[in-house]
This record gives C-alpha cells, sequence and structure tokens, in this order.
C-alpha cells in the first residue's frame, strides 16, 4: 500500500537553512502550492533575519 506524501494530516516537513531572501522564497513557493501539504521550519545562525 503506497501512502500519500504531504496529506493534511500528516504534512511533509521542510528544513531551510538559511531565512535569507533566498530562504523565504523557497519557504513562499513550498506553502503556495496546492498538491502537497507543507510544513516549512527555518533555521538561521543569527536569532533575527
Amino acid at each position: 500500500m503506497a501512502t500519500q506524501l504531504g496529506t493534511a494530516d500528516r504534512p511533509l516537513r521542510v528544513a531551510i537553512i538559511g531565512a535569507g531572501p533566498s530562504g523565504f522564497y523557497a519557504a513562499g513557493a513550498l506553502l503556495q502550492q496546492k498538491e502537497v501539504a507543507v510544513a516549512v521550519d527555518m533555521f538561521d545562525r543569527l536569532p533575527t533575519p
């Protein structure tokens, strides 16, 4: 039995390293698509971007 990737009950968890412009663009692009439910965590060296 195949499980579906990124459902509303179990979203696909994605870690983005770097909270600069490209990190925010990647997070936005992932969150805007409708096919797969995604939960995004962003990590950066500094406490604020």
